[in-house]
């Protein structure tokens, strides 16, 4: 199978287990407690929308890296961006019980690239977290963080995963061809994963493991506009 194969039965795979989760919700009966039947349909709600948003960001990458679409560059500062990120999260992480956190530095220095792509890959990355959290026995936040450093500006998602570069290595490797390519993060198929390293390599950056303030996490190296920040 070539790389596009591979992500689209990582994908497949993934949207399963919300596919039936929705299934088993939706079973109401006449003796069911409106107010449970209400919860159950918030669940799915949210549920429907980040599995559509994973889809869409799937799209989204197909069409770029096919050229169908092309990349609208921008300036943009990262820490507004995991802001929105964080927003978009937050109805899917709720549902998990999984806090989620911004952990900004304090100089936000503005970058060039394409919103949506870097959103959307952003929020793939966070879906994943967010389900690896709720697995965990951790109580801890999900940390949607941004820093500098001397390659760039680090931005990406952070929580108490023992996850180290060789396993993401394998993870790539095994992409498609296991159920569960990043044990060391979660049991799924973690295709939010691989769904934004495809959508953050149209950008000219990778997913690397990261470490920042005692968490591990997933991240990407950004560049700075040099020309912003003369201005």
């Amino acid at each position: 199978m070539n790389d596009q194969e591979r992500l689209f039965l990582s994908l497949a795979e993934q949207l399963a287990s919300p596919f039936l989760q929705i299934s088993r919700l939706a079973e109401i009966s006449a003796d069911d407690d409106p107010e449970a039947v209400s919860q159950r349909w918030q669940i799915v709600r949210a549920i429907s929308e980040a599995s559509v948003q994973l889809v869409e960001s799937y799209a989204l990458s197909l069409r770029i890296h096919g050229k169908v679409t092309p990349l609208r560059l921008e300036p943009l500062t990262v820490s507004s961006l995991l802001y929105d990120t964080a927003e978009q999260l937050q109805p899917f992480a709720r549902q998990y019980g999984v806090e989620l956190a911004l952990d900004i530095g304090s100089r936000s220095t503005p970058i060039i690239a394409d919103r949506t792509v870097l959103q959307a890959a952003m929020t793939s990355l966070g879906q994943v977290f967010v389900l690896a959290q709720a697995e965990s026995d951790d109580t801890a936040a999900v940390h949607l963080s941004a820093h500098r450093s001397r390659y760039g500006i680090v931005a990406g998602l952070y929580g108490n995963a023992q996850l180290g570069a060789d396993g993401l290595r394998r993870a790539r490797a095994l992409q498609g061809k296991a159920r569960q390519p990043l044990q060391k993060l979660t049991s799924g198929p973690a295709a939010g994963v691989f769904v934004a390293d495809s959508l953050l390599q149209t950008l000219a950056a990778r997913l690397h493991v990261a470490r920042y303030h005692n968490m591990t996490g997933l991240a990407a190296t950004l560049q700075p506009s040099t020309q912003l920040q003369l201005v």
